[in-house]
């Protein structure tokens, strides 16, 4: 069965006061960045979710062409994170896949092995619920979560997101330690985007 990736592309990038997925880093728009990382792993589709009305021109060509990119317009964005997960969590029950990866699209810095060990966990461990990277003892993004904890996903509201539910406790996984901060680096700021730029450089 299918591990599908959910790239999360449908905020409005409010805090940032413009299209961040817009933004170059490099050669790139850092929309761009992770999901370009992402089809080089061992997903075997990822969807993407944005608002409604996206014509996904942030996004090359070449990657809209990709045959395991899917684009997933959300009628109900504008409801919050929940919204665009439980679209993406519908979409991957439909092709009956046995676990989904979360992905945001403005974090630049995820790594193919970090997706791939991910998965690698999952296949090994096929009872565990999650695979998660934990840095300073909270889970992070990118999240493997095994198709047995679908219905909860599908019952979040408003702004809640899997972390949420990993951090209840009540669900069992496997927690990777990371140290390398700069993996779950985001972009919701100005001053976030000139960092990176510098430090990019």
């Amino acid at each position: 069965m299918a591990i599908v990736g959910i790239y999360l592309a449908a905020g409005k990038s409010r805090r940032m006061g413009l299209d961040k997925r817009s933004l170059l880093v490099g050669m790139k728009t850092l929309g761009s960045l992770a999901i370009e990382t992402a089809l080089q792993s061992r997903l075997d589709c990822i969807c993407i979710v944005t608002q409604e009305d996206d014509a996904l021109s942030w996004l090359p060509d070449a990657v809209k062409r990709e045959k395991k990119v899917v684009h997933l317009p959300c009628k109900l964005a504008d409801e919050g994170l929940s919204a665009s997960l439980k679209c993406g969590v519908t979409f991957a029950k439909s092709l009956h896949a046995e676990a989904i990866v979360i992905l945001l699209a403005d974090q630049p810095f995820i790594t193919v092995q970090m997706i791939d060990e991910m998965i690698a966990c999952h296949k090994e461990q096929n009872r565990s619920e999650f695979v998660a990277p934990y840095f300073k003892g909270v889970p992070r993004p990118p999240i493997l979560i095994a198709s047995s904890v679908f219905p909860a996903l599908l019952k979040l509201n408003g702004d809640r997101g899997a972390r949420d539910l990993l951090r209840s406790g009540f669900y069992k996984g496997v927690k990777l330690p990371c140290s390398d901060q700069r993996l779950f680096y985001d972009v919701d700021t100005k001053e976030d985007y000139h960092s990176l730029i510098q430090n990019n450089n």
